[in-house]
Formats: structure tokens, sequence, C-alpha cells
């Protein structure tokens, strides 16, 4: 008989979720309060610098843990540590080592410690769970009061240039959060594929929650006015449609609910819309400053091809070279610029890692369970989401921001319950047959007077 997997033996005997019991619940608070900023909302929390803390001592309980000791970095850990080293090593020769030193390393460990902990602790079922409810909890809460101020109060947080000296209104993050009106936007659109394939099949409960949230999110969607988050929504809804088994269904929803979202804009909004297919509107001129701007940044780029700038350098790089006070708004061009063609290829590597990992852990998990289980569906929304992002990546800028680090560190927990549960079923399947070979049936005279039937 073949011995289980370190692994599995873990799981079984519950010394894994033993072992870092504390650090995870450390971490799911770290998750709440990053998101939530609840050190700029509690001020004793910010004096004390309590998610700096936080991250300390989950580190410290990583490190410390038996579980942990002597384990092997997977590939998407190496080839993130290798962009960290490799940030490092190149300092002599970039452009402002300093930024490098001051900003760009510590904002790339705020992203990195995503994969991190997530690896290391998000390990069973339950605790992906789990996870997952704080996830989307916080993030719609994140929609839900700037949109809450909005109606009771009027605000909106940004605007946009029309021209002439017009402006427009935009809905952004709440005053104790950080995002513009596309970062907004970028969470709605995070959180979308998540509440339909996971929360709306947990019940009937849930899934009247589901059709109640989803027009909230819409119209939070319409007065970020964000361009690149209506791509995005279309991104999802392909994606969904084309994994769905009820197409014609969808086709109908989808139909419909676009005459309605439609008829429920503004001018202002339909405007800026319509921008993405037309040159003959208000706000075309903005769009089209868009493309130009791709090309500016990939000119800013080819400054330092191969080395780059210094990881976290974009802003600077872009106005120092190209005369533009922002990073590069597209992900390809501003890794370019801050690492240099090595580390761009370091990341597309890690990327490719992460592909991978959701397209095994698919094809593990819908060989052997149905589409209700929870590791199914989750392999949906996560395969949703990543196609989502990649599109997505091609209007933001992102390098340094926790989702490419903390789907990344999800992709490895998904694979490696999807082979635990192979592993587990397996053993399962095995046991029985001996079962049956040692007593092919447990009342032999019931067998034998059966077998005359």
């Amino acid at each position: 008989m073949k011995a289980p997997s370190a692994a599995l033996q873990a799981s079984l005997d519950g010394s894994l979720e033993k072992e870092t019991l504390v650090p995870y619940r450390l971490y799911l608070l770290y998750l709440a309060s990053f998101f939530l900023h609840i050190p700029g909302r509690v001020s004793i929390l910010g004096a004390i610098r309590m998610d700096f803390l936080l991250v300390g001592a989950i580190t410290f309980f990583i490190l410390g843990s038996k579980a942990t000791k002597g384990a092997r970095l997977d590939k998407a850990s190496q080839y993130l540590l290798a962009i960290f080293v490799y940030s490092i090593l190149v300092l002599p020769l970039v452009e402002w080592p300093g930024s490098v030193i001051n900003n760009g390393l510590v904002a790339f460990i705020k992203g990195a410690i995503f994969y991190f902990f997530t690896v290391n602790l998000i390990v069973s079922e339950r605790r992906l769970k789990v996870f997952l409810t704080v996830f989307i909890v916080c993030n719609v809460l994140r929609v839900v009061e700037p949109l809450f101020m909005n109606i009771t109060s009027g605000y909106l947080g940004s605007r946009t240039h029309l021209g002439g000296g017009e402006f427009a209104g935009r809905l952004s993050g709440a005053p104790s959060d950080t995002i513009n009106p596309n970062g907004l936007a970028f969470v709605i659109a995070s959180i979308l594929p998540f509440l339909h394939y996971i929360f709306s099949a947990v019940n009937k409960k849930a899934m009247a929650a589901y059709l109640l949230v989803i027009p909230v999110l819409f119209y939070a969607m319409a007065l970020t006015m964000s361009r690149s988050g209506i791509v995005a929504l279309a991104i999802i809804a392909f994606g969904v449609f084309m994994k769905s088994k009820r197409k014609p269904l969808l086709f109908i929803i989808g139909i419909v609910g676009l005459i309605v979202i439609w008829a429920s804009l503004n001018d202002l909004q339909k405007d800026r819309y319509l921008s993405l297919v037309s040159s003959d509107t208000a706000q075309s001129s903005s769009a089209e400053g868009r493309i130009d701007g791709w090309f500016r940044d990939f000119e800013v780029a080819m400054n330092r091809p191969i080395i780059g700038h210094g990881l976290g350098t974009s802003r600077e790089a872009s106005w120092n070279i190209g005369g533009n006070d922002q990073p590069a708004h597209i992900l390809w061009a501003e890794i370019w610029q801050e690492i240099g063609f090595i580390g761009l290829v370091l990341f597309i590597l890690y990327l490719k890692t992460i592909i991978k990992n959701f397209l095994d852990a698919g094809k593990l998990i819908k060989k052997h369970y149905p589409p209700s289980d929870f590791l199914y569906r989750c392999t949906e929304a996560m395969q949703v989401w990543l196609m989502m992002n990649l599109l997505f990546s091609l209007a933001s800028y992102g390098l340094k921001s926790y989702e490419w680090y903390l789907f990344g560190g999800l992709s490895v927990v998904l694979v490696g319950l999807a082979k635990l549960r192979a592993e587990q079923a397996e053993r399962l399947s095995s046991d029985g047959k001996r079962s049956d070979e040692a007593d092919p049936h447990p009342f032999p005279l019931a067998s034998r007077a059966a077998s005359r039937w």
C-alpha cells in the first residue's frame, strides 16, 4: 500500500491547520484591515501601525512553524523571489536607486506578502471558503460605502475634464479609501465572478441577495464612468456566457439587461461609454489620449530597455523622460519601464505558472467532481477573474498591487487542494477494493440464495 503524501497526512491528522491557526486568523484580520483601511478609520490603530504589526506577527509565526520548515519553493515563488533579488542586484545600474530603496521594494513586498501568506495559511477547503467570504464582504463594503454617501449627500470623490473648462463628477472610493474611479470599477469587476459562481450557489437566500446586489454594483459602476470597468464587465459576461450550458437564456437576460442599463444612464455617461467606439463624442479625445499614452509609455521603457529605471519608478520615469506625471497605464509598459526586459520575462514566467495552476486545477476538479462542488465553482470564478484581469492589464498598472500576488497564491492553493482531493479519493477507492476482496459479501448465505434467482 502506497504511503500517503506529506500533504495528505497533514490534512488527515489536522496538524497543519493546528500549527497555522494563529497566523491564519491574523491573516484574516489583516485582510479586513487592508481592504477597509481600518487604521485610517481608528486613529489609535494607525498610531500603533496595526497593519505593520500584523504582517510582522504573521511572518514570524509562518517562519517559526514546523509545518513550513524545509518546504520547497514552488515555481511561482521562485519567480517572485527572482524579481525581488534581481531588483536589488541591479540597484547600481538603475536610474533612481534611492526611489527603489525608499518606495519600490517596500511597495513590492506589500503586494507579494499576499502570495506568501495565502500559500502558507490557506491549507484546507474550509479555510478557503472563509477567506473568500472575507474577501467578498470587504470588497462589497468598499463599493457600498461611497455609493451610500453618493445617495445621501451627493458624494462622488473625483471628476473628469470634458473640455472647455467643464467637468463631470465620477464616483471613487470613500474618503478613507485611496482608490480612484477606475480602481473602484476594478473592485466591482473583481468580486462579480465570485458572487456569481460561489456566493449565489450557496442557497436560495444567497441567490436572492445576489440578485439584489448585482443592480447596486452596476449602478455604482455607471457612476464611476470607467471605460476600462465597462470593458472588464463585458469580458466577465463573455466568460460566464462561454462557460454556461444555458446560453440562450443568458443571451436574452444580457440583451434585456443592456437595454435597462443604457436607458438608466444620463447623457454624460452615455457619451463617456460611446467614446470607446466612436470618435464623434465629447469625451473621445480622452479615449484617444489613452491610446497615445500606450505608445508614450513604451517609448519611456525603451530609454533603458534591458535593466529598467528601477522598481517603483514608473511615474518618475514618465515625468522625467515622457513629460507625463503619471505611472504607465498599461501593466506591461510599467513592468518594462521599472525592471526592464529581464524583469518583464520573469513576471511573464510567474504569470504563466499561475495560468498553468488554474488550468491544472480545472482539469483535475472537472474530471472528478460535479459543477455544484465548491472547488469546481471556485475554479470557474478564478478562471473568469484571470481572463478579466489579463485584459484589464492593458488599461491599468499593477506590478506592486495585491491582486496578482493574492490570486497567484490562490492558484497554488487551488491546485494543491485539487491534488489532495484526488489522492483522498484514490485512497478511499483503493481501501474499498481491498475490503471487497477480503470479504466479498458480508452475508454468504444471502449471497448464495441471491445467486439462485
